[in-house]
């Protein structure tokens, strides 16, 4: 018979509510303390990329450490419900054999930098899991190759530029062979530039790891029109739309009442449809220039 078994790639979150300890003296327990997830229902395809948004503290980060058991392992506080990669329990495998199946990269780094040497870091996780000096190697060369930073190998990782850094930190995730990457707004502390390096190389994973499973918390509506095959749209610890990026993108008025930007090209299209009564969609500017340019010929036609 065919294995039932879920593909370690995929997802399933399950009634999932946690609160963070207490630490505010004026709360006498966990009860009195806000859900930072407050029943999260989700399933994610392996392969599947799925983006996240939402207003500030809507539960997003918290998502992400949930799912590779960061919350609660190392978190502690009240957890209800549960996170599947696969046919693992986040709450039963232990953290470090999750990072075999989930990566994680943050806005930071730094945050999770260990090594002296862009090596050094990209070595470290396989390393502490004790594979085979030849494997090390093998999996170091091809995410330097992958994320563009092979030349950099024996730099300094306190002279990278914050681009760089990122990237590094991508690269230090991939060499684990992860089923699924997380990306907790990747480019949020970077400049232009910087920005512009990762989102190529998240780009490029796009095309060339298709098996993988991505979810990308980013508050920049053109970066998630741009990879995702679903976006989540967060507040207050729960998932209040989902859908593909056209979907979501469509409701511009509701995202603007929760604070969430939506793509500049997709508010002009509202704007176009509440006062001439048309029923645009726009996701790119050349996606807008060639509707309207053929309402424009229908129009002079007439």
């Amino acid at each position: 018979m065919p294995d039932a078994r879920p593909a370690p790639g995929a997802v399933r979150v399950e009634n999932l509510h946690y609160r963070y300890p207490v630490f505010d003296p004026s709360k006498e327990n966990e009860d009195d303390a806000p859900y930072a997830l407050a029943g999260i229902d989700l399933n994610i395809q392996a392969g599947e990329f799925l983006g996240i948004t939402g207003t500030t503290s809507s539960g997003k980060s918290t998502l992400c450490l949930a799912l590779n058991g960061l919350v609660p392992q190392q978190t502690s506080g009240s957890i209800r419900g549960d996170v599947w990669i696969g046919d693992w329990n986040t709450k039963q495998v232990p953290v470090p054999e999750l990072a075999t199946r989930v990566g994680i990269v943050f806005q930071d780094p730094e945050a999770n930098f260990v090594g002296l040497t862009v090596e050094d870091e990209v070595a470290f996780g396989c390393e502490n899991l004790g594979f085979d000096p030849a494997e090390i190697e093998e999996r170091v060369s091809w995410t330097l190759d992958l994320v563009g930073m092979a030349a950099y190998r024996q730099r300094s990782v306190a002279l990278l530029s914050g681009g760089q850094k990122q990237r590094v930190g991508i690269a230090a995730v991939l060499a684990m062979l992860p089923k699924v990457l997380v990306l907790d707004e990747p480019t949020a502390e970077l400049d232009p530039v910087g920005k512009h390096e990762v989102t190529a190389v998240i780009a490029d994973l796009r095309t060339r790891e298709r098996d993988m499973t991505v979810v990308m918390v980013e508050n920049e509506p053109e970066s998630l029109v741009g990879f995702a095959d679903r976006i989540a749209v967060m507040d207050a610890g729960k998932i209040v739309a989902l859908g593909d990026p056209r979907a979501i993108y469509r409701e511009t008025a509701r995202l603007l009442d929760l604070g969430v930007p939506a793509p500049q090209v997709s508010e002009v299209a509202g704007w176009l449809n509440v006062r001439l009564g048309t029923r645009h969609t726009f996701l790119s500017i050349e996606e807008a220039t060639i509707a309207l340019a053929g309402e424009l010929k229908v129009a002079d036609s007439r």
